[in-house]
């Protein structure tokens, strides 16, 4: 193996390890991954080359490989990560964790995440901030992905005549696949193995160009060998792009668009020009790193999942068990288990894939896996366990026991819409509405109860990515649209606007401003057919996975429960621009209602309750059931306000 490609994984294990060390430090260090991929491609290319793949056992060879270089080693962690997890996370983790670790035995959780984060209501699941001990495998399973692709696209390539060809058809695969990935939805791209294709292909034209010294021209043109030399000295531009990959170490957010081609394109360029002067891609250490590069990306994640806390003791504790763990798995298993030949290797690699399955279902049935608490800790762990909402359920339960009417009769997607529901009618003369996303279904129902069934009709409307005065999404659009329809033709007397405001509205307001527009604009429509506008003002962006993150705190760091409180100034800072946009918003009939004073204690905003251990936030950012009432004395003094008014 190259020792300057050694130093690249090495390089890219660096930067992927601390950026999970200290995610807001090194803020660009996960590009480590996009230099892995492009270090795959050159040498799935190199392999390829130098053989013929004609026959179904060319392919086989090929696959047999790649898999005993990769499998054996993966299963093992899987392993002794799955037992690590339920063993020392609890059982309140294992809700997060089971699908991924089952998603792994079959490398698709790149796949899962997919699935995962287009779903509303399981996107906390593939947050990567969560104690998710195998969402890191993603890469992984993009990677054996395109290991059962790859022999094909070379086995087309090989009906090019010549490199130069190869080169072409490489840099436009390059060029057209980083097109379709920029203009695609990024979470989606970020996982999807033929969005990332085109980093794979950098790769492959790093070795076109290698093998590429000069291309013979026609007879009629003198020379008739034209040498291919580049308008830089081969040293000067690994030094540039060293300088380029660098700046995944600044800490200071960089636009992904620009920085990832960079750092893809600076990795290709190095490999190409194969420099054996380069004193930085002559380092034995850094070498030595990119030989256990593959066992390190395996080991790290579990491990700063189970162990790693704010504290420098903990960082020391997991760098040093990582790269102990690293050296020694490298020596005693991996490099062994390379050695085997078939006879010995696919028994190995057969019963740790048995052991897995076997250790899946253990966990599933047999007690010895439960975790063992206090009586006063179950009772805090069970009560916040009923806390855990689920918005899916709650329209179901509302739509059998209360709604006159659930079914939502608009041209929508049906997962987009959260919940749809028209009470039946009562014996008051106010007629009520509420609108927007998520935040309807955990609002709507403490608000309905001020009012003591005092109205003459009641409906609510939650929809995905409805923030109902603005919007900045094809969804959002759609949702806006059906806000308006239904408040021009139900006319409410009260129309109650609540949502979680998302990102474009929080970025700083520029001349002009065309969310502010949009606000003016949309809340003049509802002021033609309706007697009074309430708005939820901003609120606190909680954390994702918050009620785990609270219950492992409660067993695992009771000392450092505190700091799960929010700074109040830090989240106030978040929601800057949308508090000034709602300051310039233009609205005789509007009232914009806040909620967070409720939770204010100096300069923190709670998030749970010191006295009964319960938790205000769920792990969807909504606020629970004890968050909400905390802010029943703000409902009921809008209420009796509008009875008063009305």
């Amino acid at each position: 193996m190259r020792q300057d490609i050694q130093c690249l994984r090495g390089v890219a294990i660096l930067l992927v390890l601390i950026y999970h060390l200290f995610p807001t430090l090194f803020v660009n260090g996960f590009l480590g991954v996009d230099i892995f991929f492009v270090i795959s491609g050159f040498l799935m290319a190199q392999n390829l080359s130098k053989s013929k793949l004609v026959t179904v056992q060319d392919f086989f060879i090929f696959y047999y490989r790649r898999f005993r270089r990769i499998l054996p080693l993966y299963y093992l962690v899987i392993f002794v990560t799955l037992a690590a997890v339920h063993l020392y996370l609890g059982d309140f983790w294992w809700y997060t964790n089971r699908r991924y670790s089952l998603a792994s035995l079959f490398l698709v959780t790149n796949q899962l995440i997919i699935h995962d984060s287009a779903d509303y209501f399981r996107e906390f699941l593939a947050d990567g901030t969560s104690l998710n001990a195998f969402i890191h495998l993603w890469s992984l399973g993009v990677e054996m992905q395109f290991y059962l692709l790859v022999p094909f696209i070379f086995f087309g390539l090989q009906f090019l005549k010549n490199d130069l060809l190869r080169l072409i058809a490489s840099s436009l695969t390059t060029v057209i696949g980083f097109l379709c990935f920029a203009f695609i939805n990024q979470q989606f791209a970020f996982n999807f193995m033929f969005l990332r294709l085109w980093q794979f292909s950098a790769g492959f034209m790093a070795l076109f160009w290698k093998k590429i010294s000069f291309y013979e021209y026609s007879e009629k043109l003198k020379p008739a060998k034209i040498e291919l030399i580049l308008p830089i000295a081969k040293g000067d531009l690994t030094t540039v792009c060293l300088s380029t990959i660098a700046l995944c170490i600044l800490p200071n957010k960089i636009e992904l668009l620009a920085l990832r081609p960079l750092v893809t394109m600076a990795t290709a360029f190095i490999i190409a020009s194969d420099s054996q002067d380069n004193q930085f891609l002559k380092s034995k250490t850094l070498c030595y790193i990119g030989d256990i590069s593959y066992v390190i990306y395996l080991v790290h994640w579990p491990i700063i999942v189970l162990f790693l806390t704010a504290s420098l003791r903990t960082h020391l504790f997991c760098i040093l068990t990582i790269l102990l763990a690293s050296v020694v798995l490298h020596h005693i298993f991996e490099k062994q288990y390379l050695r085997m030949d078939w006879k010995a290797l696919i028994p190995l690699l057969f019963v740790i894939v048995l052991s897995n399955a076997y250790l899946q279902n253990s966990i599933r049935v047999h007690s010895f896996w439960n975790n063992t608490y206090s009586l006063e800790l179950q009772e805090v762990i069970q009560n916040n366990k009923m806390l855990l909402t689920d918005l899916a359920e709650l329209q179901k339960m509302n739509a059998k026991n209360v709604c006159a009417v659930s079914n939502l009769d608009e041209p929508i997607g049906q997962k987009r819409v959260f919940g749809y529901c028209e009470y039946p009618k009562s014996h008051g003369n106010i007629s009520v509405m509420m609108i927007g996303n998520s935040y309807v279904m955990t609002f709507s129902e403490p608000i309905r109860a001020q009012f003591h069934k005092n109205y003459s009709e009641y409906r609510y409307y939650s929809i995905g990515e409805g923030a109902a005065i603005y919007a900045d999404s094809p969804g959002s659009h759609q949702a806006l649209d059906i806000f308006k329809r239904n408040v021009a033709k139900f006319k409410p007397d009260v129309l109650f606007i609540s949502a979680r405001y998302s990102e474009s509205v929080r970025l700083p307001i520029k001349h002009n401003d065309a969310y502010l527009k949009q606000m003016n604009e949309n809340i003049e429509f509802y002021e033609k057919f309706v007697k009074k506008i309430y708005i939820l003002d901003s609120h606190p962006l909680y954390n994702l996975n918050f009620l785990n993150f609270f219950m492992h705190y409660v067993v695992q760091r009771p000392d450092e429960l505190e700091s799960l409180h929010l700074n109040r100034q830090k989240a106030d800072e978040q929601m800057r621009y949308v508090k000034k946009r709602f300051s310039m918003v233009k609205c005789k009939k509007c009232q914009f209602y806040d909620l967070s004073h409720v939770f204010v204690e100096n300069d923190k905003y709670l998030t749970f309750d010191r006295g009964s251990m319960l938790s205000y936030v769920d792990n969807t950012i909504h606020l629970t059931k004890v968050g909400v009432e905390l802010c029943e004395p703000v409902f009921k003094k809008i209420v009796k306000e509008i009875m008063n008014t009305l």
